[in-house]
């Protein structure tokens, strides 16, 4: 019998956050800026929204949440395909039956004093953030521990680490995309940078493929 270990530590449930950064943000990045900036002059429906909403920012979430149609993001939509595949490979899903399907694609401008509250995606798989400008005292975004159990009496620790804190806050980087989970409860604090936190967001989900 070979020998095994007295002592092993095995992670149960975890959340996993995938994180990647797109090639072609350097070349493309100010006509993406570019493009964001023409469609919150564009978009009444969406500057009326946030106003009442999203004070101190603009989203296009409830008025123009289909920019994948729009020419302007197709290479990154094809890079965020890329990543959505391989972080369902990595998890074992079963993406012989089932295939993604990017079903919104939005855009966010952060101004000094705005913020979002923690929120869920629902009826997704896969929910994320892209970064396009983002100076660095631009607000972060928190990630909360999804086990509500785990508030109960949570114990004191020697040093704070992502894998063992209640909430993580990672600061956002320009060309870098995060995927995570749609059920993972996130928001971002207040935004206190003069320069605009310029981001887009995402939702995939998962279709059976058809058997035809």
């Amino acid at each position: 019998m070979p020998d095994q270990p007295k002592m092993f530590l095995r992670a149960l449930f975890p959340t996993f956050l995938h994180e990647a950064w797109y090639p072609g943000f350097a070349a493309e990045k100010e006509q993406l800026i570019r493009r964001i900036r023409e469609i919150r002059e564009e978009d009444q429906a969406g500057r009326e929204y946030s106003a009442q909403h999203y004070p101190y920012g603009f989203t296009s979430f409830r008025s123009r949440d289909r920019l994948y149609t729009d020419p302007a993001f197709r290479n990154l939509v094809d890079f965020m395909f890329e990543v959505a595949y391989d972080y369902g490979h990595k998890q074992y899903w079963n993406l012989e039956n089932f295939e993604l399907a990017m079903t919104q694609l939005w855009c966010n401008i952060n101004s000094r004093y705005n913020y979002h509250r923690d929120h869920v995606h629902p009826y997704s798989q896969i929910s994320g953030v892209f970064y396009l400008q983002c100076e660095s005292d631009a607000a972060p975004i928190s990630l909360k521990d999804p086990r509500p159990a785990r508030w109960m009496v949570p114990a004191p620790l020697r040093e704070n680490r992502a894998e063992n804190t209640l909430i993580t806050t990672l600061p956002p980087e320009e060309g870098k995309l995060l995927m995570f989970p749609a059920w993972l409860d996130h928001g971002v604090a207040q935004h206190h940078s003069e320069t605009d936190r310029i981001s887009m967001s995402y939702n995939f989900e998962l279709r059976q493929k058809n058997p035809g």
